[in-house]
């Protein structure tokens, strides 16, 4: 149905679109060259906040991916049962999001677990500094694999919609469009050749009278 696709992708939009934000601190972990302790302290920084950020928004992220799997799960089982063709891309999209569900509560949480309330302000000398800077790195690796997942999700629901797309069907002239076909004769042809219905008097009579006529032309 048109309600799940648009489920489906305006949460995976949104769960996108929130994953994008942490580039702000990834790139500072995957593509700055050399790595320095600065930028290993501002990303640490910034998980810090949102690891305790208010759990609303938490919640509104987790309500994101639930609303998304579910419309996937009863999509895949309402095509399971009649539409073969749309298995592949509903299946696809099922299992990258239990994917992705199982890689934010089994390493994500987890890891943002790690982070204190407060950060530390001489950060690189602090204990916790081996901890957190593979924390940085593992929820660096984490976001790019749930970026390439979303990604995926919303290019099998554009496969599943081109492939869905009917193609335009030849318009037939109606009946009011067809060439009238002109029959020349007497309106007593027309009327022996409509089945199945008694003739009247007068259709009766003028049958005889063309009969005679018939019979004393060839005489």
């Amino acid at each position: 149905m048109v309600w799940r696709t648009t489920a489906i992708t305006l949460s995976t939009c949104f769960l996108l679109g929130t994953t994008f934000t942490h580039w702000i601190a990834d790139h500072n972990v995957l593509w700055r060259s050399p790595l320095t302790s600065e930028a290993l302290s501002q990303s640490i920084s910034y998980y810090a906040l949102l690891a305790n950020a208010p759990k609303g928004l938490e919640w509104v992220y987790f309500a994101a991916g639930a609303i998304a799997l579910i419309c996937a799960g009863g999509r895949m089982v309402k095509d399971w049962r009649g539409r073969h063709g749309e298995v592949l891309f509903d299946g696809g999209s099922l299992v990258l999001l239990g994917a992705i569900a199982y890689n934010q509560l089994t390493e994500l949480a987890p890891t943002l677990a790690l982070f204190p309330l407060s950060v530390p302000t001489d950060l690189p000398k602090h204990s916790l500094w081996p901890v957190l800077v593979t924390a940085v790195r593992d929820l660096a690796n984490d976001n790019v694999i749930t970026a390439v997942m979303l990604t995926g999700v919303m290019l099998l629901q554009a496969g599943r919609y081109h492939a869905k797309k009917k193609s335009p069907i030849p318009s037939t002239p109606t009946s009011s469009q067809s060439p009238a076909v002109s029959r020349t004769g007497s309106p007593l042809l027309d009327r022996k050749s409509t089945p199945y219905r008694e003739l009247t008097e007068q259709e009766a009579f003028e049958l005889r009278a063309d009969t005679s006529d018939d019979d004393s032309g060839s005489r």
